[in-house]
């Protein structure tokens, strides 16, 4: 099959039939259609309706656990396509790697936007050949790959690491600071933020970086482990879901970075530009599991040395 299509193939994929009258249209009057169907919903009557055309969203790394939330809370929102190294039963997903860039623009063709979250995640390790891979390589291979397929949109999932040394010697830092990252984890997330300005001002590929907090799939500040840091850095499962469809919808956007946090009232990181230019509105805060969080403890360590942090 056409990768263009793929998208569009899937029977188990449905979409409504928008009203053509007002208020009182009844949703009695029309049936469903399939994906393949979407540029021509009908009406039971066999009037023709035009609605706006599905956006097409590839989510890759799906099964990790930012993927996970965006497959299942971004569903009913854009027609997605995952992507996993292995076989996956879930129709929406391909098997991909990100080793060959012509087999990776194959899968794209089609797509609006490329959520890219395929990577290794490890930030306490120096073992550089566990990250040339999956995020030097595959980093390159997913802007690439978008450029020969069309793909309008990148929107790459960096990390607070990126800019990590600052927390390690207790100072602030927003989007505008130079990277300082705290490991190769780090430095990898600053080579894909790099390559992305380099695919944006030669192709014109817009790119839109997101350095997460501190997330797991559907995970309080009381699950983790790092002690008062997470009152700072957590980033929670709806303000995710906002942030990265406000990161697919904004428009006129060639290239930007945001920091991917909750409004959490301890923040370390400038959320502002996210706010002001995606329109981006969390609504969590950790703060409310301060006293839980505060009375369990737990500490943040990288390199074998225990961060204090600025909490």
């Amino acid at each position: 099959m056409d990768r263009r299509n793929v998208a569009l193939a899937r029977g188990t994929s449905r979409a409504r039939v928008w009203p053509t009258s007002g208020m009182g249209a009844s949703w009695g009057r029309y049936r469903y259609a399939s994906i393949s169907d979407q540029r021509r919903l009908v009406l039971n009557k066999q009037k023709d309706v035009k609605v706006p055309d599905p956006i097409n969203v590839m989510v890759t790394g799906a099964t990790g656990k930012i993927g996970q939330t965006l497959m299942e809370d971004l569903d009913d929102r854009f027609t997605l396509t995952g992507t996993s190294r292995s076989p996956n039963d879930d129709p929406r997903f391909i098997q991909l790697d990100f080793d060959n860039v012509d087999a990776v623009a194959e899968a794209f063709a089609g797509q609006d936007v490329v959520v890219h979250m395929h990577a290794k995640s490890n930030h306490n390790t120096d073992n550089f050949d566990e990250y040339l891979g999956p995020n030097v390589v595959g980093a390159w291979n997913a802007y690439e790959a978008a450029r020969k397929a069309g793909v309008r949109r990148l929107i790459y999932a960096s990390s607070n690491h990126a800019t990590g040394w600052y927390e390690m010697v207790g100072d602030r830092c927003d989007a505008e600071s130079l990277p300082r990252p705290d490991g190769i984890y780090g430095a990898a997330k600053v080579w894909g933020e790099t390559v992305g300005r380099y695919f944006s001002d030669r192709f014109g590929l817009e790119v839109i970086v997101l350095r997460i907090g501190s997330y797991e799939y559907r995970a309080k500040p009381t699950d983790f482990t790092m002690g008062p840091r997470i009152l700072s850095t957590w980033l929670s499962d709806r303000d995710l879901v906002n942030l990265t469809e406000r990161a697919i919808l904004t428009p006129d956007i060639k290239y930007g970075i945001y920091y991917g946090i909750s409004a959490n009232a301890r923040a370390y990181w400038d959320i502002t530009n996210a706010v002001s230019e995606l329109g981006y509105r969390p609504v969590d805060n950790a703060e409310n599991y301060a006293s839980e969080v505060l009375t369990k403890g737990g500490v943040y360590s990288l390199w074998g040395f225990e961060v204090e942090g600025m909490v």
